[in-house]
């Protein structure tokens, strides 16, 4: 019988980025003290629409995992359930690979050992034609039906590793699988740091900061897994790192809970501590602004215009392809002249079949003062119309949850409120966050997390 935990997992998943990843369907059975259990089976709400293959392959609609939990509220159920196995699959690799990626976009990190029964039969089932769940279950006898039911193929992968069990005397070949094939790193860590500063380091997402001598910020860096990150650090050759590493004396952490947290603490801490061997958040970072400029003529333009980052209420981009984006979309919706914006690239009066949300400004067949006033109007439109949202992550522990505010599209700050804790509005928000400055950085991070998870943002009502 063996002394081993093993859990067996099958999964709906889709997604072709590792950010688009999503499951909509978790199956496990665990086998233990040599009794196969059904620990979990489960729909996911994916909250998006699903796409229209995956419908015709699994049956599954937008409708019929409407009511499912989302995979951040099935996680803790998961990552109990699977404490002390042995993850096996078909393709396990593949599996987890969904699981750690998703387990990310939510601030966990996810590790296992793994068994993959598709190796596993190659080891002990030879030369066979194929090694496809379908090939390996009828030549076993194995009840399998390609129009299998996630349940039924879970109970198909968990009967073929039973047989394989069977096969293998001792676990030998299970044993041998579970080697780590990558030859064990050789850390160069420095005489000065002891044991006691890396053994009280967590696996948790966070910062970390390196001191010299004098306990003053060399360095800050942010991790998923501050452990595995800072000693990373002490494996590298480059000149940069063997730098680094000879003048750390001590070395200090924060766990933030997620890495979007571990991020915008990151940016803040550099921009205060300036360390030394922080070199790219210390250069200068252009953005672009929409900016409105008068002509002769007396007529408001409008234009992209290059600048280094500041604080400012008016909308910021990051990329210049987005600032123009952004300018055709306010033409189109106050109807202005694209010659005087710059969406009409070419000086000439605009054609009313090319350019229809051109009233004749440019042909002098609209007056000045009307036209100037929809200028207006679409600047106070870009001015105003940045949201305020909320982003909950996941907290330092279990009680609590991190937050992050951003209103009228700036940056606020964030902190750590319990869980249980009622927050009604904006003003709430702002007594639980600690104020941060609203920088290119924060601005950047920010907008590449919502961009990636879009159904995190939690948009809120302006407060009178």
């Amino acid at each position: 019988m063996s002394n081993k935990n093993y859990a067996v997992i099958s999964m709906i998943n889709y997604g072709r980025k590792p950010i688009y990843f999503r499951t909509v369907g978790i199956v496990i059975h665990k086998f233990i003290g040599g009794d196969w259990t059904c620990v979990l089976s489960t729909r996911i709400n994916p909250e998006e629409r699903i796409p229209l293959y995956l419908q015709e392959a699994t049956g599954l609609t937008d409708v019929t995992l409407l009511n499912a939990p989302s995979f951040s509220e099935v996680a803790d159920t998961l990552l109990k359930e699977l404490q002390g196995c042995i993850l096996v699959g078909h393709n396990v690799s593949f599996l987890q690979y969904h699981l750690k990626t998703q387990f990310r976009h939510i601030g966990y990190a996810f590790e296992m050992p793994q068994i993959c029964t598709v190796r596993l039969s190659k080891k002990l089932i030879p030369n066979m034609t194929s090694y496809e769940l379908p090939y390996l279950s009828s030549v076993l006898g194995i009840p399998y039906d390609a129009a299998a039911s996630l349940a039924e193929s879970n109970e198909a992968t968990s009967a073929l590793f039973q047989r394989l069990l069977a096969l293998d005397e001792n676990e030998e070949i299970i044993t041998a699988l579970l080697q780590p094939n990558k030859p064990k790193l050789k850390y160069r860590i420095p005489k000065h740091i002891t044991e006691v500063q890396l053994d009280r380091l967590p696996k948790t997402p966070g910062i970390y900061k390196f001191q010299n001598e004098h306990k003053e910020v060399i360095y800050v860096g942010k991790a998923k897994d501050i452990k595995k990150r800072v000693l990373s650090h002490f494996t590298a050759t480059t000149e940069k790192e063997l730098l680094l590493c000879t003048a750390t004396y001590f070395i200090d952490f924060e766990p933030m809970g997620s890495e979007l947290l571990a991020l915008l603490r990151e940016a803040d801490l550099i921009a205060k501590l300036d360390p030394y061997y922080n070199y790219i958040q210390k250069k200068k970072h252009i953005t672009y602004l929409i900016v409105p400029i008068r002509n002769k003529k007396g007529i408001l333009q409008l234009k992209v215009e290059r600048r280094p980052f500041q604080h400012t209420p008016t909308e910021i981009f990051l990329k210049r392809s987005l600032a123009i984006e952004r300018l055709a979309q306010l033409t189109e919706k106050f109807e202005l002249c694209p010659s005087y914006t710059g969406v009409h690239s070419v000086k000439t009066k605009c054609s009313t079949v090319s350019f229809s949300s051109c009233k004749g400004i440019c042909r002098e067949e609209e007056a000045l003062e009307a036209y100037n006033v929809r200028v207006t109007q679409a600047l106070d439109h870009l001015n105003n119309e940045n949201e305020n949202f909320v982003i909950f992550e996941k907290g330092r522990n279990s009680q609590e949850q991190g937050v992050v505010l951003v209103l009228h599209g700036v940056y606020q700050g964030f902190g750590f409120v319990d869980k249980n804790e009622l927050i009604q509005g904006i003003s709430d928000l702002l007594h639980v966050i600690d104020a941060k400055e609203h920088s290119y950085h924060s601005a950047k991070i920010i907008s590449a997390y919502r961009k990636r998870n879009p159904y995190k943002i939690k948009l809120l009502d302006s407060e009178k």
